[in-house]
């Protein structure tokens, strides 16, 4: 479901599933052109663990957790969006299974491109 008070909502719902499949992209060179889409050259990063800044902090980040979890993947759950601001819930796990965590994230999106990223556990 997803809720929106303006016309945005289809695309900040795509901005949203790129930004779930930066998540799931095992082949760095693939997983850095799909980054260069989603995310302003200065987007910012943030949940409970760590903070990263630029589309190659956050592409580090991103590494470091497939490289723990190579099996694990992301999917994107319920879209709340207005005004180029956006929550919306994630889980995390095998494919196929139940899921071995799940947060939601806030965003703030500029000209088309995820600028800033709050992430929450649990």
């Amino acid at each position: 479901m997803t809720g929106n008070t303006d016309d945005t909502g289809d695309r900040v719902t795509d901005v949203l599933a790129a930004y779930i499949s930066v998540w799931n992209e095992r082949n760095p060179r693939t997983r850095r052109t799909i980054g260069a889409e989603v995310f302003t050259p200065d987007a910012y990063y943030v949940d409970p663990n760590t903070s990263a800044q630029g589309r190659s902090g956050i592409d580090t980040y991103v590494a470091g957790w497939q490289e723990q979890f190579p099996d694990f993947v992301f999917a994107l759950g319920a879209v709340n969006s207005h005004h180029d601001v956006a929550h919306f819930g994630w889980s995390f796990g095998p494919p196929g299974g139940p899921p071995a965590a799940t947060g939601v994230d806030v965003v703030v999106i500029e000209q088309g491109r995820i600028s800033k990223i709050y992430g929450f556990f649990g």
